[in-house]
């Protein structure tokens, strides 16, 4: 048995000898009309928790033929396992590793199935797994992407041409700006589209990654690789959509990740914990003991300099934000933790992700990308206050300034609403001054996010500030059907809530006694459609006060419960 994790070249020999060991067989696939299928491991994992050591299989027929490959198991298992793969009547890849999935995850998730990321094959029929540990549930799963990915990059290809020819033509190619990025249409993410729409959050540093996949691959490869590990997040992991903001392959390509915008905050699902504060970028590729290609490290620094600038932040120093915890997460919720403004997978959480020698290549990456930054424009805005009164008007104020020292006397601003993560919406304008200052009012619709975006226009970048989140205080309506009742009897109380953003409202009931109000029930009262309706019953006399509370606002009514005969002398 072996006593520890072989290298690439100890596994091609014992793989070698376990080939021709091995007899040629497979196992029951799962029908499938999809590019994502399965096959059954469950005899292979219970050999392999058998042996205690590494196990390499015998050869195993795919139920198709497949490009890239994960592995799934039950809950409670831990495995680690590498993969080979051929086409019928091809050469044996190289050996890879499958790491473990769960660094890489939405921020309130952390249900997604045991197993590891998907591997990038290529074109393949057969493959061979090498395991270690326990392996109950055992299945592999598969994903067809090159097809489908061929097809979209032939389509894409001429208007790609066009855009790089414009963004390296002339003066232009001197000056820091967007790199030529490959849309989702383009690799064939049109064949993947997101579950849900995208959320939006806030762009304050780059996390760096690796894809954990292959180095062997073309620059025609790329796509299907791209468009192999969408549908693997989206269709296996159960996500919304591909993890990634972006990727980049050793070429130099980049692409489009996640859907929503590449100019804009869309939260993605590549550093849990950070996704709604953070911008991902994965390198396509296993980076643990080979660095990034030059022009790889190109493609990185004038996409983090480019990203990073149109949000208004600097490609260099720190910054400190908040953790949102998370099982893979190296803070608890709440931990203000300081980032380098472009950091690595790791620095965040439980991983050894981008691979040690690109971790190595980033303090190099932050001079490069830093090269590629625009001069910092930026626009800030500040709310007058971060609680207020429904249907009260918030004033928010700020200032803008151009790296290019032109005036921003007269720019036009939009200033932006979001609730719960959803898209961005307009509820407001302002127009800046001669020096700069600029200040609006708006009225929220809930509690949320707001902040102030300048469009761009006249060779200037978009610009966006930093978003405050501001608390609504909801109005609150009480009402009683009785102000005065006779003990053993009920009073109806009702109201309602605007906005509404509750379940339920909590009613409490005190009575006064020597001269302090004691709590007499507490319970809560269901919404709906922004109201409420219960019944208080007192069965002895006094003065009550009677609250409703949801939402940081109270509203209180008094109430007299006498006896019959005070009440019928009162008639």
């Amino acid at each position: 048995m072996l006593r520890r994790r072989l290298t690439r070249r100890d596994a091609l020999g014992l793989g070698a000898a376990a080939f021709a060991a091995g007899a040629l067989r497979s196992g029951p696939a799962l029908a499938n009309p999809t590019s994502l299928f399965e096959l059954d491991l469950a005899d292979e994992g219970a050999r392999a928790a058998a042996a205690g050591g590494w196990r390499a299989t015998g050869v195993l027929r795919a139920p198709r033929r497949f490009d890239l490959i994960g592995l799934r198991w039950a809950r409670g298992a831990a495995v680690e396992a590498e993969v080979r793969a051929r086409r019928r009547g091809g050469d044996w890849s190289a050996w890879v590793p499958l790491h473990p999935r769960g660094d890489h995850l939405p921020d309130d998730d952390d249900s997604t199935p045991a197993g590891t990321d998907p591997a990038w094959t290529g074109p393949a029929d057969l493959f061979q797994l090498r395991l270690r540990g326990s392996a109950r549930g055992l299945r592999a799963r598969f994903v067809r992407a090159r097809p489908t990915a061929a097809v979209a990059r032939r389509a894409g290809a001429r208007l790609r041409g066009r855009r790089r020819r414009r963004a390296t033509g002339g003066a232009r190619a001197a000056q820091a700006g967007p790199p030529v990025i490959i849309t989702r249409t383009e690799w064939g993410g049109d064949s993947v589209p997101p579950r849900a729409a995208a959320d939006y959050g806030e762009v304050q540093l780059a996390f760096v990654h690796h894809t954990v996949t292959a180095n062997d691959y073309g620059p025609a490869d790329s796509a299907a690789i791209v468009l192999g590990i969408a549908r693997y997040h989206r269709d296996s992991n159960g996500w919304n959509d591909v993890g990634y903001n972006f990727l980049v392959d050793k070429y130099g390509q980049v692409f489009e990740g996640r859907a929503g915008g590449v100019d804009q905050a869309v939260v993605g699902a590549q550093a849990q914990g950070w996704n709604s504060v953070s911008t991902g970028i994965a390198c396509l590729g296993t980076f643990s003991e080979v660095a990034q290609t030059e022009p790889g490290m190109a493609a990185l620094a004038r996409l983090i300099g480019w990203k990073l600038s149109l949000h208004g932040v600097p490609v260099q120093g720190e910054v400190t934000v908040t953790s949102a915890g998370g099982s893979t997460n190296r803070y608890p919720a709440g931990t203000p933790v300081v980032f380098a403004r472009v950091s690595g997978h790791r620095d965040g959480n439980e991983t050894t992700c981008p691979g040690e020698a690109l971790y190595a290549q980033l303090p190099a990456l932050r001079e490069r990308a830093a090269g590629n930054a625009s001069p910092i424009s930026r626009v800030t805005a500040k709310p007058s206050t971060r609680r207020v009164r429904a249907l009260r008007p918030v004033t928010l104020s700020g200032d803008v300034r151009f790296g290019d020292g032109s005036s921003p006397s007269g720019a036009a601003l939009a200033i932006e609403f979001q609730a719960g993560g959803a898209a961005w919406q307009q509820i407001g304008t302002a127009t800046c001054g001669a020096d700069g200052r600029w200040t609006g009012q708006v009225a929220l619709p809930q509690s949320g996010l707001v902040r102030a975006v300048y469009g761009g226009g006249s060779g200037r970048p978009r610009l966006e500030s930093a978003s405050t989140r501001v608390k609504v205080l909801p109005r609150v309506a009480i009402a009683m059907s009785a102000g005065r009742m006779r003990i053993g009897r009920r009073v109806t109380v009702r109201g309602t809530v605007q906005p509404v953003e509750a379940t339920y409202v909590t009613l409490i009931v005190e009575r006064r006694y020597r001269g302090r109000w004691a709590t007499v029930e507490r319970r809560r009262l269901r919404l709906r459609g922004g109201a409420y309706r219960g019944r208080v019953r007192l069965r002895r006399t006094g003065r009550y006060r009677v609250s409703i509370s949801v939402g940081g606002t109270t509203r209180r009514r008094l109430l007299r419960a006498v006896t019959r005969r005070a009440f019928e002398r009162r008639r």
